[in-house]
């Protein structure tokens, strides 16, 4: 794995470097008062380096896939102690916190689709610029198949796979939703902390 690695960096610095190169196109140039301007030495030798010929069969062997970015200015929901209104389940409350939790601190998730964006197709939350809202897996293990929420009862649709049905929607470090049927009630949630 470490070779792996090591052979992926590779290929990405070398891809910049093309980038780079491509925008230099590497040549000697002589300005009007005759002085050669040359591209850094480094720059020179690192053009020169082609990556080893395996690491095109080692990428197109890997699934890659990029993992959501979390720019440091982006806002997270702060962790906390409990939910409001009350969930009546502690498997979900415990479940939803430690994903709030996870997120705040920029724990690696599960699957690749976690943190991604939320498009709001079914209308339901707020309209919000795109890029507002991120879905989350919950993933509640067995828990019951109705949780009840603020005294509402709501059914938790069967799992769809391994990911499950039930989702957590965050948004501007502010907005929290559950959705115990894969989008068709969405319930607003906060973090209690105190």
């Amino acid at each position: 794995m470490p070779k792996i690695k090591a052979m992926l960096l590779n290929a990405v610095i070398l891809f910049s470097l093309a980038n780079f190169a491509g925008a230099s196109d590497l040549r000697v140039t002589t300005t009007a008062s005759g002085n050669d301007l040359r591209p850094p030495a480094a720059v020179e030798l690192l053009a020169a380096i082609t990556p080893s010929p395996d690491i095109r069969d080692i990428i197109a062997g890997q699934k890659i896939e990029a993992a959501p970015f979390f720019s440091e200015s982006e806002k997270v929901i702060e962790p906390g102690r409990d939910l409001a209104p009350k969930v009546e389940d502690a498997a979900r409350v415990r479940a939803i916190l430690k994903l709030v939790s996870d997120v705040y601190n920029n724990v690696p998730l599960p699957y690749s689709q976690d943190g991604s964006v939320f498009k709001n197709k079914e209308g339901q939350l707020p309209q919000q610029p795109l890029g507002f809202y991120k879905e989350y897996t919950l993933l509640t293990g067995s828990a019951p198949h109705e949780v009840v929420i603020g005294g509402q009862t709501y059914q938790v649709s069967p799992d769809l796979g391994e990911r499950g049905s039930e989702r957590v929607i965050m948004g501007g470090g502010e907005k929290l939703y559950y959705t115990p049927d894969h989008y068709a009630h969405f319930i607003q949630l906060t973090v209690v902390r105190s």
